[in-house]
Formats: structure tokens, C-alpha cells, sequence
């Protein structure tokens, strides 16, 4: 458990040192402080009168703190972990409420292309068919304009038949 425990922080660590001002790269160094005044402490030996290599009971006692003080200093660490996980939740319920938004607001102005472009085209249909049927009463308005212009000679001609034919008479 221990050596996952430094292996996980190791591996942190090595992210953490990318970020000098982060409280991890500074609990890591504090940590690894301890862990060298720890290695000092157990490598103690003042036993009474230096017999047998044992460390006495001063010797023992600052293992302990030194290992006491490791342990805070892993509680600290973890609490630093939980702070930057749920951080790190956050940021990606974020991002994922932020993306859900994002993908209903592109999907929403979509449909609004959509409508707007079936609203142009249909329109334009409309606008079409008036052109269509102006052409058509403009078609028909120039016939009748013929068919009047036409009698209008003829009437012109049998006008002046008749002037000419009375004329002679």
C-alpha cells in the first residue's frame, strides 16, 4: 500500500513539478525532507555505552516522530489530491455543461438557418409565380391592345374609304 501510496505521488509529483506554484510540489519537497530525517533517525545507534548496536530509546523516539511526521504530511498530500480530483470534477462537469450548451446552441441557430432558408425559397416560389402571372396579364394586355389597334385601323381605313367614296359621289 505504502509504495503505491509513492508511487501515485511520484507520479503526481513529476505533473505537480510542471507547476512550481502548486501546494503539491511544495508538500512532495516537505515530504521528502521528512523521509531523509527519517533515514537519518532510524540509521541512529546511541545505545548505553554503544553495546550491541541498538538504538536507544531517544534513537527510537525520533523514528517515530520522523515516521508521525511523514504521515501528516501524507494526510496533507492526500487532502491536497481530494481538493485537486474534485477540482478537476468540476472543471469537467463544466466543460460538459458548457459543451451540452454549446452543441444546443449550434443546433439550435442551425434549425434557425434551416427555417430562414425554407422561408427565402419560399418567397422566392411566391415571388415566381406573381412574376408569372404579370407576364401572363402583360401577355394578355398586349393582345388586347392589338386586337384594339387593329380595329382602330380598320376603322381608320373604312373611315377615310368612306370620306373618299363620298368624295366622288
Amino acid at each position: 500500500m505504502r509504495s503505491k501510496l509513492l508511487f501515485v505521488l511520484l507520479l503526481l509529483g513529476s505533473s505537480a513539478l510542471a507547476q512550481p506554484d502548486s501546494p503539491l510540489t511544495r508538500l512532495l519537497a516537505e515530504r521528502r525532507v521528512l523521509t531523509q530525517r527519517y533515514a537519518e533517525a532510524n540509521a541512529q545507534r546511541h545505545s548505553l555505552f554503544g553495546l550491541n548496536n541498538k538504538p536507544s530509546k531517544k534513537d527510537l523516539q525520533e523514528v517515530v516522530d520522523a515516521l508521525q511526521g511523514i504521515v501528516n504530511k501524507d494526510e496533507e498530500i492526500v487532502a491536497v489530491l481530494n481538493q485537486t480530483a474534485q477540482q478537476a470534477q468540476t472543471t469537467a462537469t463544466t466543460l460538459q455543461n458548457t459543451g451540452r450548451d454549446d452543441r444546443n446552441l449550434t443546433a439550435q441557430r442551425i434549425s434557425e438557418f434551416q427555417n430562414d432558408l425554407l422561408n427565402a425559397q419560399q418567397r422566392e416560389k411566391q415571388a415566381a409565380e406573381r412574376q408569372r402571372a404579370l407576364a401572363a396579364d402583360l401577355a394578355e394586355a398586349q393582345q388586347g391592345q392589338r386586337g384594339r389597334d387593329a380595329l382602330i385601323l380598320g376603322l381608320a381605313l373604312a373611315c377615310v374609304g368612306l370620306f373618299f367614296w363620298r368624295r366622288r359621289r
